[in-house]
């Protein structure tokens, strides 16, 4: 395990001596419409937090990069009521019954869910996102949860350039609503993206959140806080180096843009808390 000795200090603001830097990558394949990506990420990001309580003498540095998934392509950019939506794909009884969980799982990580909300497609999201991780790759993580928290809280359309762009220009990706206006009007990010769905397919991404630590550690759906730090443990211990570029090298290869991963890794986990394409 490759670490940097140093100092971390503790929430009480004492320094531990000798303790070390542990970088890890973690890629998430996720699509802004789906809660369980939205719960994972709230937990994987507490888990973060419960790991360096755990463990003080190690200072645990992630490196969290956002990968483009679309669980219904066929979605065009007009919105649709979420409510019938879901009716129609799953029944009304089996709706409520879905929305009930799921909004109660929201709840327990500190989510409001809007009671209606829209649904459309997503590819305007993937195209912010991705742009963002290429040209200000320490703002996509706090522009993606802004964005979750747009659909799922106040019940806004993936698809809404207007609101898109409003976040955008509130974390400094645009300086201007004009420019972020004019990004989604053209077709930068497209290929990348598109490119990113096809390399998800291929290597058996079919639900998400599908998260990926280190380019080999692969674990799927919202497992829980607990279990997720079970999991930094298992692959710190594992891990005889962990090293990964940073943000702005990362950003520089197309390909892990693009790559979500690569499956058949030697540490897997599964969970109902996700969801799949064509459910």
């Amino acid at each position: 395990m490759s670490v940097i000795p140093g100092t971390i200090t503790t929430n009480n603001g004492n320094a531990v001596a000798g303790s070390s830097k542990v970088r890890m990558k973690i890629d998430v394949t996720s699509d802004i419409t789906c809660p369980f990506c939205l719960i994972g990420m709230k937990q994987l990001l507490a888990a973060i937090e419960q790991y360096r309580l755990l463990h003080p003498s190690i200072d645990l540095e992630p490196t969290i990069r956002l990968l483009p998934f679309q669980l219904n392509p066929a979605l065009s950019e007009v919105p649709q009521e979420k409510g019938q939506y879901l009716e129609k794909k799953f029944g009304k009884e089996k709706m409520v019954a879905i929305r009930g969980m799921v909004d109660d799982k929201l709840r327990a990580m500190g989510v409001k869910p809007t009671t209606g909300g829209l649904v459309s497609s997503t590819h305007l999201v993937h195209r912010l996102q991705t742009y963002t991780l290429l040209k200000h790759p320490e703002l996509q993580l706090p522009l993606a949860m802004s964005l979750f928290s747009l659909v799922h809280e106040a019940g806004v359309a993936p698809s809404d350039r207007s609101a898109l762009a409003s976040v955008a220009v509130q974390h400094g990706v645009f300086p201007s609503l004009e420019e972020a206006l004019r990004f989604f009007e053209s077709d930068e990010c497209d290929a990348e993206v598109k490119r990113a769905y096809t390399m998800a397919r291929r290597v058996g991404v079919t639900g998400v959140p599908f998260f990926v630590f280190q380019d080999r550690y692969a674990a799927s759906g919202a497992m829980g806080v607990d279990e997720f730090v079970k999991l930094f443990e298992e692959i710190i211990r594992r891990s005889e180096t962990i090293s990964s570029p940073s943000p702005t090298e990362s950003a520089d290869s197309q390909d892990s843009v693009s790559s979500p991963g690569t499956a058949g890794t030697p540490y897997s986990a599964t969970s109902a808390g996700a969801e799949t394409k064509g459910d």
